[in-house]
């Protein structure tokens, strides 16, 4: 009695077949064999489907290459820019100085500098694209490998930085409506930074012995000069700029009382007291009547002592204390003063 070598049935002597399976009794077949015969069958199917996988891990890193490639990060950068998409810049812009913080606020900095001066942006490009500026805003730059295999590009900026003196004491100085610090000193400086290029509102509050000063100063950052100076007029006014705006003050008073006196009263005011001497603006003649301002043009020629043949304009420069009629005067006048009777005839 035999066994079969493929199935292992028990087999009588002389039998040609196995009565189980069916195999060639006569051949020596084993079992073992039969399972290498089994094996070679898959072996194509294991080969398509391992081509499947090379393929497939193929395309993927074509495509992740292909993304974060310098030419993808260039137009992902500038089309974001256009769109003042902020997401997409904060994950693309990667400063080497890590200080650098890239947020709103200094995005915004950003686009208010891009629309002041629109032609930026074309610049950027152009600078990005390895065409040569002197000092260009944005560069690319290499950031390590992807799960370690791709090469991944990112944005990178050079941080600008803010230096701010202040006249004032004890001068807080914020940026964009944010606190940056305080200045103890007069004349003392300090620096601030890094910041993204961009447009910024720069404000200095000191507090003084007649109140709170400041001073509210724009200031544009990034270009040929990393470093901005800026000074900012917080200090107290001296006596002689007080007394000075004192009298302003006084004369704007008189100017206004002025103004309410009657055609036919008598006194020795002047109506617009520098219209000989300086150019008017249009705050000089707010809230002026048409009888006021026809009294304030003629009031120039008055002062050379003009003769009027309208009565009441002769009743009222008569009048006035200052006045003094002069038959030889010829009606000339300094430019200024030309100037100034044209610019009150816009308003009659």
């Amino acid at each position: 009695m035999s066994k079969c070598g493929v199935c292992g049935h028990a087999s009588e002597a002389g039998q040609s077949f196995c009565s189980e399976c069916g195999a060639d009794l006569s051949k020596k077949t084993s079992r073992k064999m039969g399972g290498k015969k089994t094996g070679s069958k898959m072996m194509p199917l294991l080969l398509a489907f391992a081509a499947v996988i090379a393929i497939a891990l193929f395309t993927g890193y074509q495509m992740m290459s292909k993304k974060y490639s310098e030419e993808a990060v260039v137009e992902q950068f500038t089309t974001a820019l256009a769109e003042k998409d902020k997401s997409t810049l904060k994950n693309v812009i990667v400063p080497t100085d890590s200080r650098l913080k890239v947020n709103d606020q200094t995005l915004d900095a950003l686009f208010a500098l891009l629309d002041k001066n629109p032609s930026l942006l074309s610049e950027i490009e152009r600078s990005l694209s390895n065409e040569s500026l002197d000092s260009p805003l944005f560069t690319v730059k290499q950031e390590g490998k992807k799960y370690g295999i791709i090469h991944q590009h990112v944005i990178d900026t050079p941080g600008n930085f803010l230096t701010v003196e202040s006249t004032g004491i004890k001068t807080v100085v914020t940026l964009n409506n944010s606190e940056l610090g305080t200045i103890d000193a007069a004349s003392e400086s300090r620096e601030f930074g890094p910041y993204l290029a961009g447009l910024y509102t720069v404000k200095g509050v000191s507090t003084t012995d007649s109140g709170k000063k400041e001073d509210v100063e724009e200031v544009i950052l990034g270009g040929a000069e990393r470093e901005t100076a800026l000074a900012l007029d917080t200090a107290e006014p001296k006596k002689e700029e007080k007394e000075k705006e004192k009298e302003v003050t006084e004369k704007t008073v008189i100017k206004e009382v002025i103004r309410e006196v009657p055609v036919a009263s008598s006194g020795s005011y002047y109506i617009l007291p520098h219209s000989d001497y300086a150019y008017l603006t249009d705050s000089d003649l707010y809230g002026m009547s048409s009888s006021q301002l026809r009294l304030a043009r003629n009031e120039i020629y008055a002062r050379y002592g003009y003769i009027f043949e309208s009565n009441d304009l002769q009743n009222y420069f008569s009048s006035q204390s200052w006045y003094s009629p002069n038959p030889y005067y010829d009606g000339s006048l300094s430019s200024i003063e030309k100037a100034n009777v044209e610019f009150i005839k816009s308003y009659e």
